[in-house]
């Protein structure tokens, strides 16, 4: 089932004055699994920053 505040993008969005739109985060299911899948791809790429990092201290001192 869909949220009907967010429509399932897991962000509300609010037009505060024409042209202007504030956007906050749901609290729905769809928004908490999409945190959760967010969190864990930035903990990846983090890893494998820290790794590529390794690698280049190895090559250049080397």
């Amino acid at each position: 089932m869909m949220c009907k505040k967010c429509y399932g993008k897991g962000y509300a969005v609010k037009e505060v004055i024409p042209g202007a739109f504030a956007y906050t985060p749901c609290d729905c299911e769809h928004a908490q699994l999409a945190r959760q899948q967010a969190e864990e791809e930035m903990s990846e790429f983090r890893k494998r920053l820290r790794e590529a990092k390794e690698r280049l201290k190895m090559e250049v001192s080397g």
